[in-house]
């Protein structure tokens, strides 16, 4: 019985036909473990690519998440002035109004003719 891939003749054509056959099989299977060997130098390659990335992008967001804290501290602190801003824009508004209303009253009281000869001894 033959072994596989290789043909069985009697004549020495066909021993050199079987040799032919083995020298393929034995080239093809160089070709593929060359070929697996580039294939796994790839895959390093792209594994070690991503490594980096995964790396930098870490450092990335460590920066982010730096500048996300000062921005949320400046804007409570921003929004603690507007607050204080906002009260003391109401104390100032409601003290000038009463301010109108005192120089409203003087005004009416510098205007009654009654009041004005009461004080004047002329």
């Amino acid at each position: 019985m033959a072994a596989p891939g290789r043909v069985s003749t009697s004549d020495s054509g066909g021993s050199d036909r079987g040799i032919l056959t083995d020298e393929k099989k034995r080239k093809r299977m160089e070709s593929n473990r060359e070929s697996a060997r580039r294939s796994r130098i790839r895959k390093q390659i792209q594994l070690d690519e991503l490594a980096c990335q995964v790396s930098e992008l870490k450092k990335e967001k460590t920066k982010l998440d730096y500048a996300l804290c000062e921005t949320r501290q400046c804007c409570l602190i921003v929004e603690t002035e507007n607050s204080v801003l906002r009260t003391r824009a109401l104390e100032l508004a409601n003290r000038l109004e009463a301010l109108k209303l005192i120089l409203m009253q003087m005004d009416s009281v510098a205007a009654d003719p009654f009041y004005m000869n009461q004080y004047n001894y002329c």
